[in-house]
């Protein structure tokens, strides 16, 4: 049987920066991931300021791709109620090639990779077994599940989890005005639809609490889309797991994405760099990521309050006749 210190399920932004972080700290880990990269990745694939500025942070050598936006477009019920420059730009990736540009960094900088499927998890005192498709059985300290919105490291600590949101995306044709684009409606139940511009499409999303393939479609027709080939992914919005200090989530894994903006990146390498420091240190996870779990806790009820009606009149309303005021707060947010 193999053995390692840590073993990391899941090689997206998460599970490689987790990788990465403890390779900086020579603590000897393991990444896994069952797809063959580059993969398509259903997201917007939007950086906000605050998530591009921890990824220099955590990475200062790591360069990728990106497209530019500082143009921001709100409707609401296919209304335009604003449009405004940003103070800073928000970098659109295509996960697809982001992905793999941060395997290929982790792999660089000495990191083991196996592309393998995990299949079982057992614990055997202090240790935690994995066995994977091929019949490889790897012995951990730590299991980190990195592996996304149907993780299998979280339906291991509760089979019961709830998915979460349910956001289909499909590629179209780049718009000129390469603008971020989003509209919110009182028919939506807590969610809303996007557009982003990234280098060589526009990836137009929906995704709420009652997301349907015909509710998918009867939105972006709406917004004025032509229908293309498209893609699902699960956006999970609660934490319904028990904590533990041998076997931790990180990313989307973990819940973590906002609840009020469902960005994801952000969370992701914030949540990677906890695990990190909790493995090296010696401290439990719960302790280290002590802020984001209260975080949590704040933007759901801030969610119910937004995408309420009440919320959206409100909004509306301020949208009209103080429109420096949501662009203040827009950037504040957005650093």
């Amino acid at each position: 049987m193999e053995q390692t210190k840590v073993l990391i399920v899941g090689a997206g932004p998460a599970g490689t920066t987790c990788g990465l972080l403890l390779k900086q700290r020579n603590i000897d880990c393991i990444l896994i991931d069952r797809a063959t990269f580059p993969r398509d990745k259903i997201c917007g694939g939007g950086l906000t300021p605050r998530s591009y500025k921890l990824l220099s942070r955590l990475m200062p050598d790591f360069r990728y791709d990106y497209n530019s936006v500082h143009r921001l477009k709100l409707c609401i019920e296919g209304e335009q109620v604003l449009d405004f420059i940003m103070d800073e730009e928000i970098r659109i990736v295509k996960r697809k090639t982001f992905d793999a540009q941060l395997l290929e960094c982790y792999q660089q900088a000495g990191g083991t990779f196996i592309n393998d499927a995990l299949i079982g998890i057992e614990e055997s005192g202090q240790q935690v077994i994995v066995t994977l498709k091929s019949g490889r059985q790897i012995a951990c300290e730590y299991l980190i599940g990195a592996d996304g919105a149907n993780s299998r490291v979280r339906k291991y600590l509760n089979p019961h989890a709830n998915h979460g949101i349910l956001c289909m995306e499909q590629y179209g044709t780049k718009s000129e005005a390469n603008a971020i684009v989003g509209n919110l409606s009182r028919f939506y139940r807590q969610g809303y639809y996007y557009s982003f511009p990234n280098e060589n499409n526009d990836v137009q999303g929906f995704g709420d609490y009652m997301t349907t393939p015909q509710m998918f479609r009867k939105v972006l027709r709406d917004m004025g889309c032509p229908d293309e080939k498209p893609l699902g992914a699960y956006i999970p919005q609660s934490i319904e797991y028990p904590l533990r200090k041998n076997i931790i989530l990180i990313g989307d894994a973990g819940g973590f994405p906002n609840r009020l903006t469902f960005e994801g990146l952000y969370y992701a390498f914030l949540t990677a760099s906890h695990a990190a420091i909790a493995i090296s240190s010696n401290t439990p996870f719960v302790f280290v990521n002590k802020q984001v779990f209260q975080n949590k806790k704040w933007e759901e009820y801030a969610s119910r309050f937004f995408y309420s009606e009440i919320g959206l009149a409100i909004l509306k309303v301020c949208c009209k006749t103080v429109p420096g005021l949501i662009t203040w707060a827009f950037n504040k947010a957005a650093r």
